[in-house]
């Protein structure tokens, strides 16, 4: 072996090795760094770059330019769900460079992510049986930006094929409690969801979020439209309101994922 080629191969397995100990530390029980899963992305961006393979991500994409990198990783011991996570150091929800007409559009890339999420179940759930989640700034563990992707609780299922035909597209309070929490809701029709920025629509559509965006938190799961259409469900609530119920963005979503389970 070459020594250019050997000093090249150990970089990357001294690389892997640092990146699988940040994965480690990703578990809520051993968290004690919030850039673990930074870290994690940043080994990936590195193999991707220099061995042209994303490991330990399931997934990196640098071709969208300056900024509009991210990664697909599986979060450890979990089943199937996925985090779609940016290669630049975009903190949480309530950085502003998610605000802009251009941002990256990383729920449309999360959506696309969902294909891992199948790919690990028994049976695809169908597209109304899976949402993204992105927690607050007081409900997560990491300080890098991650969108949660996996099976919806049933219960919230349940609750958006009762309910979602009588949400429009303008925020409104949606009329019974998800997972314990009171959200907002407003929906919106899959061909404009390839070009809208969700987490724009929150700022500006409701006075809370422009008073503390480090408070939302923002759910956006697959629906049929009243047409018959499919469209996508978006809710938000601010985890610190006086009066509301505790929401968590997370807790509507199901990493044991019932509604693929096998024979149902």
């Amino acid at each position: 072996m070459r020594p250019l080629v050997r000093m090249a191969t150990l970089a990357a397995v001294v690389c892997a090795g640092v990146v699988m100990a940040a994965l480690l530390a990703i578990e809520p029980i051993q968290a004690h760094s919030r850039n673990a899963l930074a870290l994690s992305v940043d080994g990936c961006v590195v193999a991707q770059r220099t061995l042209h393979v994303p490991f330990p991500c399931l997934s990196v994409d640098l071709s969208g330019g300056k900024g509009r990198g991210y990664a697909v990783i599986r979060p450890p011991l979990g089943r199937s769900e996925v985090l779609l996570v940016p290669t630049v150091p975009i903190v949480g929800i309530e950085s502003r460079a998610l605000l802009p007409a251009d941002a990256p559009p990383l729920f449309q890339e999360a959506w696309a992510a969902r294909r891992f999420v199948v790919a690990a179940l028994p049976r695809d759930p169908g597209r109304t049986g899976l949402g993204m989640a992105v927690n607050s700034r007081p409900n997560r563990s990491q300080d890098r930006l991650h969108i949660h992707v996996d099976c919806l609780q049933p219960s919230v299922m349940g609750a958006l094929t009762r309910f979602g035909p009588k949400i429009g597209e303008r925020w409104t309070r949606f009329p019974v409690l998800l997972a314990g929490g009171r959200y907002w809701a407003r929906q919106v029709s899959a061909a404009s969801f390839q070009t809208i920025n969700p987490f724009r629509l929150v700022y500006d559509g409701l006075p809370v979020a422009r008073r503390s965006m480090a408070d939302m938190t923002l759910v956006i799961a697959g629906t049929t439209l009243t047409d018959g259409k499919p469209g996508f469900m978006l809710l938000a609530a601010n985890t610190r309101a006086r009066g509301l119920e505790k929401a968590v963005g997370e807790d509507l979503l199901d990493h044991t994922c019932h509604l693929a389970a096998a024979g149902r």
